[in-house]
């Protein structure tokens, strides 16, 4: 899954990926594909192992206007996917799995990742 592409349609918020090239089009409207950066401290995952499971929490803020729409764990063979909402806590758990990446998206400064 290195190819993934994340695109987040601006006006209805649907969130979509893709494993290669492709024209995503959503509510009439061409998507680009967003491109990962590092975070920032304002942007940071802590990421701790609790059992069987990645324990992940963040400090960023989850306001209506700014929050971390979604939190993907992405593997050579899998992505799986939380969405998170505004006021929502900054807490949730993903299966242990080896290797891969987390990827995450601020609805207002884009979308970063994290190597595990």
């Amino acid at each position: 899954m290195k190819n993934t592409k994340f695109y987040v349609c601006e006006k209805c918020g649907n969130i979509l990926t893709c494993a290669g090239n492709a024209e995503i089009v959503c509510c009439g409207r061409k998507l680009s594909s967003l491109v990962a950066k590092e975070a920032d401290e304002a942007h940071k995952l802590n990421v701790e192992k609790i059992e069987d499971d990645f324990y992940i929490t963040f400090s960023h803020p989850m306001t209506k206007e700014h929050y971390i729409s979604f939190i993907s764990y992405v593997r050579f063979d899998r992505v799986l996917t939380v969405r998170l909402y505004p006021e929502q806590g900054g807490e949730l758990r993903f299966p242990q799995m080896r290797g891969g990446k987390m990827y995450y998206y601020c609805n207002t400064h884009g979308l970063f990742e994290l190597k595990i």
